[in-house]
């Protein structure tokens, strides 16, 4: 888990590294997104992860042109960010973009395909969660899936706490039957 100060340099450096890409005007540069960035714990390196737009050709030549340029960039990132020794930047690319669009594209598949296109009842989603869940070894017990896990506990407590319906000395006090008390000033002096 990155500490704060990691998770600081690393805002800052994506915050830079957009601002220096921009700067780098160059004309095979391609349209890049710096999405992420990953700060070593001793701050000397920092993997700064891209995006870029086009086919996979596009994508290689991006990356090895801004590969190209990373003592550049670093010197450019370096500066604003006031450190003593500017981390050493290693570029890569970050496919969640990629991977988000393929799955959007794959449930839409899903849902033209689908024979039922209403929304499933709740009993049918529970029966779906439960179907989707790993069987258990045989020596234990499966619970169901409309149980209700407080139920044990609820009982115990309501017979510990709650007498019997059939308990003549116990029943319920409105306000209005209780005896109004008139002399409470009096009774103290």
């Amino acid at each position: 888990m990155p500490s704060r100060r990691q998770e600081r340099v690393a805002k800052r450096i994506v915050q830079e590294a957009v601002a220096a890409l921009r700067d780098l005007k160059h004309v095979r540069l391609g349209f890049i997104t710096v999405t992420r960035c990953e700060v070593s714990p001793d701050l000397r390196h920092a993997k700064v992860f891209i995006s870029v737009f086009g086919d996979d050709a596009e994508r290689e030549r991006t990356l090895n042109l801004v590969k190209g340029n990373a003592s550049r960039l670093r010197g450019m990132i370096g500066r604003p960010l006031g450190l003593k020794m500017t981390p050493e930047l290693h570029f890569a690319f970050d496919d969640t973009i990629a991977t988000s669009d393929q799955i959007n594209r794959l449930i839409k598949t899903a849902r033209e395909s689908d024979p039922h296109p209403e929304p499933l009842t709740g009993e049918e989603a529970a029966a779906l969660v439960a179907a989707s869940r790993p069987h258990r070894s045989a020596g234990r017990r499966r619970r169901d899936v409309d149980a209700d896990p407080f139920e044990a506990v609820r009982f115990d407590v309501e017979e510990e706490l709650l007498p019997d319906d059939d308990d003549p000395a116990w029943r319920p006090i409105r306000l209005d039957d209780l005896p109004e008390d008139d002399d409470d000033d009096e009774d103290d002096s």
